[in-house]
Order: structure tokens, then sequence, then C-alpha cells
């Protein structure tokens, strides 16, 4: 009875660059969508905040009688400026 002798074979892999490339590419990726998620998270919940206290917050002009906001046409002044640059050039002299 003879025995057979297994032989153990090791195989050995040789990355190329482009694959071991590609992970760290994935991998940085990752990274900086996390660090780029986590700082503008900060930036989100105070725009937020300053919505939400804006949109409370309103001039009396703007509400009628009742107190509800109005949606009637705004009046607003639209300066000349050739009449004020006209009127610094007079005080320069």
């Amino acid at each position: 009875m003879g025995g057979r002798g297994f032989q153990l074979q090791t195989v050995t892999y040789g990355g190329t660059m482009l694959e071991i490339l590609t992970v760290f590419v994935i991998i940085g990726a990752f990274m900086l969508g996390v660090i780029g998620t986590w700082l503008a998270k900060g930036y989100v919940e105070d725009f937020i905040e300053n919505a939400a206290y804006a949109k409370s917050v309103t001039h009396p002009e703007m509400l009628d009688e009742n107190g509800n906001i109005l949606h009637d046409d705004l009046i607003y002044l639209r300066t000349d400026s050739q009449y004020w640059t006209e009127f610094e050039e007079d005080d320069d002299e």
C-alpha cells in the first residue's frame, strides 16, 4: 500500500497597478464623501434654522388687519444713479 503524497501549490497574485489604483480611488472617494457630507450638514442645518426664523418674522406693514400676509403687488423705488453721482461731484468742487 503505497501512499500518494499531496503537493501544495502556492499561488501568488501580482495585482496590477491599475487595480491597486482603483481600490485607492474607491476608498478615497468614500472618505471624501463622508467628510463632505459631515461638513455640509452644519451649513444645511443652519440654513433650515434661519429659513424657519425668517418665515416666522414678518414686517407689520406686510400684514392686513387680520394678521394675514398681503399678496398684493409691492411698490418699490428705483433711484437714478446718475443723479447721485452728479450730487457727489458737486461736493468735490
